[in-house]
């Protein structure tokens, strides 16, 4: 990459469920580094996820960045699944909206920005398959990818990779240079949902609280910010060696040591992650 030139990322996301991928798309811009190329939508019901995606980009000064509608569907064939939240309290939608194509922007990007582009996978990953299984060259044509996904400190398949684990076999058996923020570590950051409290009546703020009383908790774990910090903030943590991942039929992930590609987050500085959440978010 060019000295001093912004590191293009792509979001690819399934917002609308668990507010964590709202966070990503409020805080990408506090980040100077990073020029926030596009937004690809996955699983279910896309064009909702864009919409949502749509107003909170317009909401951070971001509304001239494309957003696209990618696969509504697992190539698992496994069922989706829909919280029945998915921008219920963001108001009316009807002036957001994606473009069709999200699989072939995801390549068209790889192939322009070949060597640099970052993806930041924070959903299940069909879109990323796809794009693995369109074009030969993607995996080399990336530079990155920073994924939020797996556990690995049990016998547990977390969503991402429940939700299409027939995609993330392909994604981990492609050679693309993957980071992995898995859940086992961003249960480790439980931030109460009054320390939100600055973000007030915002969409954020709101959404915030209503997944909170859903999922009835009382504290909020920032998984998919995590992994967007985990590519502007490594310091903070605590990464593996080298290695590779398996993923069973049913989401189980478990990391083997001695690959090339695959890095996995095995620890953080908690209390340092949420001062960084709380910048990023304008605290």
């Amino acid at each position: 990459m060019i000295a001093g030139r912004r590191r293009p990322f792509i979001v690819d996301t399934d917002i609308g469920s668990d507010v964590d991928d709202a966070m990503v798309l409020s805080a990408i811009g506090k980040f100077p580094e990073i020029e926030l190329v596009g937004v690809t939508c996955v699983y279910g019901d896309v064009r909702l996820r864009a919409k949502i995606a749509a107003k909170y980009l317009a909401g951070v000064g971001l509304g001239e960045v494309p957003i696209y509608c990618g696969e509504p569907s697992p190539i698992s064939g496994r069922e989706v699944w829909h919280a029945g939240l998915e921008g219920s309290i963001l108001g009316d939608l009807s002036g957001f909206s994606g473009r069709d194509g999200g699989v072939e922007f995801l390549v068209e990007s790889a192939r322009k920005y070949a060597g640099e582009l970052e993806i930041v996978a924070i959903g299940p990953l069909t879109n990323i398959a796809r794009a693995i299984e369109m074009d030969t060259e993607f995996a080399r044509n990336v530079k990155k990818i920073w994924m939020m996904g797996g556990d690995y400190s049990r016998d547990f398949a977390e969503h991402n990779m429940k939700c299409d684990a027939m995609a993330a076999q392909r994604v981990f058996a492609s050679g693309v240079a993957i980071s992995v923020m898995p859940l086992n570590v961003t249960r480790q950051v439980g931030i109460e949902i009054g320390e939100f409290d600055f973000l007030g009546e915002s969409d954020l703020g709101r959404e915030i609280r209503q997944w909170a009383e859903f999922k009835k908790l009382d504290i909020n774990n920032p998984h998919d910010l995590m992994a967007l910090l985990s590519a502007v903030n490594g310091e903070l943590f605590d990464v593996s060696g080298g290695g590779s991942v398996e993923c069973s039929e049913s989401g189980v992930t478990t990391f083997v040591a001695g690959g090339e590609n695959v890095y996995v987050v095995q620890g953080c500085d908690v209390q340092r992650v949420k001062l960084a959440v709380f910048r990023a978010l304008g605290r």
